[in-house]
This record gives C-alpha cells, sequence and structure tokens, in this order.
C-alpha cells in the first residue's frame, strides 16, 4: 500500500456520509492534533525567518505550504515538546505545496480525504497562529474557488499570521486540505489547498514538479506568477497572489507595492494606500510605491498628501514626467494654478503628449 494511501483513502464517500457521524470538535482536535507540527524556518545566520504549521502525511514526511520554508537554510519541525531536523523532500512551488522529510518523527499520518467537498459543510483549521500552540478554529466550506487552472477551498474557518501550512479536516477528522493564505481585508476570505494535491505529488513518486526556472530565488518566482495574473488582466488572481507573498515574506518592498498595485487595478486606492506604505517602509527608495502612492492619494482627493509622495518621487527621479502629473493634479486640487502653470511648462519640456493630456484636465481656458 502506497504510504500516503491510508485505510481511510479506500472509502466510499457515499458510503461513510450515511455510516460516520460527525465527531464532537474536542474528538477532532485530539485526533487531528496528534498529526500537525509546527515549523521554524531560519537563515545561514540563524535568525529566524518564518514560522507556519505542516501536517504528517507519510512516515517521517510532513506536508506544508512552501512559502512558509522560502529562503530557509535550517528547518526544525516541532511536535510535542521534541524538535526535529527537517530538509525538503518533493515540490510543487506553483502550487505552494511542498514536502519535508523528518527522520526520527513519529507521529500518526493524517486520514486524507479527497473526495467531493459541498458548500457549507463544517470544517476545523488546526494551525499554530501568531505563534501559539496549536489551536482549533471551526467553520464551514463558503466555496470551492477555480485560480490559476486549479481549486482553493474557501473557508470560514479562520486562518491568521503563522497557521500557513496547517489541516483543514471535516466532521470526521480527515485532511481535506493543507491552510494556505486569507485575504485580511475581507471577512471570511480563508483559503486552503484540497488534499488531492497531495495524492497527486504523491502519485509522482515524490518527485520534484516546480516549473520555474532551476535556482530561482523566491522573490523572481513570486514576480513570475504576479507578472502572468497582470498580463492575463486577472485582477482577482493578482490580489490572491499578492496577498500570499506579503504572507509569506512580510517584510519584502516589492511584496506590498505589488499589492497596492492589485488594489489600484480593482480601483480600491483606499486599500491600495497602506500597502504602498509599507513598500516605503522597507524600501524608501522604491520610485514606483512613491509615485502609485501618490496617484492612490489623488484619487481619495488627499491633495495634501499626495504633494508629499509626489515630492518624494521627484525626489527619487527628478523631472520624472509622471509624478510631475501627480503634483500638478493636486496643486490643482488645492487651487494653486500658477504652481499648475509652472508644472504644465515643465511636462512640455519632458513628455508632449503628457502635457497636452495635463492641459485639457487641468489648465483654464
Amino acid at each position: 500500500m502506497h504510504p500516503y494511501l491510508g485505510v481511510g483513502w479506500f472509502l466510499i464517500p457515499a458510503l461513510v456520509s450515511q455510516a460516520a457521524a460527525a465527531k464532537p470538535p474536542e474528538q477532532i482536535f485530539q485526533q487531528a492534533s496528534q498529526s500537525v507540527v509546527v515549523i521554524h524556518s531560519y537563515d545561514s545566520e540563524g535568525n529566524s525567518i518564518n514560522q507556519g504549521g505542516g501536517v504528517v502525511t507519510a512516515k517521517e514526511l510532513v506536508t506544508t505550504n512552501c512559502h512558509v520554508i522560502d529562503d530557509a537554510a535550517r528547518i526544525d519541525v516541532h511536535h510535542q515538546l521534541q524538535v526535529f531536523t527537517a530538509t525538503p523532500a518533493a515540490e510543487n512551488r506553483d502550487r505552494d505545496l511542498c514536502q519535508l522529510n523528518v527522520p526520527k518523527l513519529n507521529a500518526p499520518r493524517a486520514s486524507l480525504y479527497a473526495g467531493r467537498l459541498r458548500v457549507g459543510q463544517r470544517v476545523y483549521a488546526i494551525g499554530a497562529p501568531e505563534g501559539l500552540e496549536l489551536t482549533l478554529t471551526e467553520g464551514l466550506i463558503s466555496s470551492v474557488r477555480e485560480f490559476e487552472g486549479s481549486q482553493y477551498i474557501q473557508t470560514s474557518a479562520a486562518i491568521s499570521q503563522g497557521s500557513s501550512g496547517g489541516g483543514l479536516f471535516d466532521s470526521e477528522g480527515r485532511l481535506i486540505g493543507i491552510t494556505a493564505f486569507f485575504i485580511s481585508e475581507g471577512q471570511n476570505l480563508n483559503f486552503a489547498l484540497p488534499a488531492g494535491w497531495i495524492v497527486e505529488l504523491a502519485a509522482r513518486g515524490g518527485r520534484p514538479a516546480a516549473k520555474g526556472p532551476a535556482g530561482e530565488s523566491a522573490e523572481a518566482r513570486w514576480l513570475r506568477r504576479v507578472n502572468e495574473a497582470r498580463s492575463k488582466k486577472d485582477w482577482a488572481g493578482l490580489l490572491t497572489l499578492a496577498q500570499q507573498w506579503v504572507r509569506s515574506m512580510p517584510y519584502h518592498a516589492r511584496a506590498w507595492q505589488e499589492l497596492g498595485d492589485a488594489y489600484r487595478a480593482i480601483n480600491r486606492p483606499r486599500r491600495a494606500i497602506p500597502a504602498y506604505q509599507q513598500a516605503v517602509r522597507f524600501n524608501a527608495a522604491a520610485f514606483d510605491a512613491w509615485l502609485n502612492l501618490g496617484s492612490s492619494y489623488l484619487a481619495l482627493n488627499q491633495y495634501d498628501r499626495a504633494i508629499e509622495a509626489s515630492q518624494e518621487a521627484l525626489r527619487l527621479k527628478p523631472g520624472d514626467p509622471r509624478a510631475m502629473h501627480n503634483l500638478g493634479a493636486a496643486y490643482y486640487g488645492q487651487g494653486q494654478h500658477d504652481k499648475v502653470q509652472e508644472i504644465h511648462a515643465q511636462l512640455r519640456k519632458q513628455d508632449g503628449a503628457l502635457a497636452n493630456e495635463f492641459a485639457k484636465r487641468y489648465i483654464r481656458r
């Protein structure tokens, strides 16, 4: 028998639903938590770079999200007060699904269920949010959503920072998904990778399945994916990817900038502003973040702040026509028409077409 395919795998869903009664939450936690671990990843100098969860899916094998272990020089797995050293095994980074070899880890594997899921069925997430010990949250399957040619489980069971890689279990304690990410600005927008993907990875004999170039960095991998979504004008997909990137690399300026760009693409400047603020906090020389921050302030008629952001962009790139355009638009909003004229004169030297567009909107006739 394949190590992934325990007895639960062969149960016929229709018969199981009739024969097995839903277990109480405390029993589900007692059973399923035995298969959930906490993962800590460290850089080459021993500094902590990420923390998340994982689920034991075969002997000495843990499944988690790839972003939990990205760029890690050392990976520790914690299970019931014991710490084990782990090494990367199989992976599918396009699905953000990775596995770890954990020698000497003596923990029961989760019973996988990759059958049909129903919107409205009760589910339970077990993870380690905010670095806490294993925690249980309860909710429903809200939807099974298409994304990047695959399906994600959307659930109302809370998924918080640090819960990535934990388990999503059904009312019989079977693993139906790996908790992956959440959209913090939404209500109950939590997502998990379906357990069927674990089975597919097993069917390939544990061979790595990454599609990206060999040696591709975590940043390059995220950029490739967001650029693909942008080229398809898949704005919802772009927002989801940017949210994932920020969760996996919370101190990365480019990740926050992409999140701001995603919000701007769906006309949500109020959401874009905090993302751009984070981007310039982590990289004060991020010209595009300052530029788009100015545009977002303009969209909300916050002219004083638009001027400040545009001036900062011009400090980084003196004479840039786009930043000058934003600055002139903000002056127009304040009624400073002499400064608007000055900006127009400078634009005529830099970009004639943009100067003409600016004049049509902001120069009084």
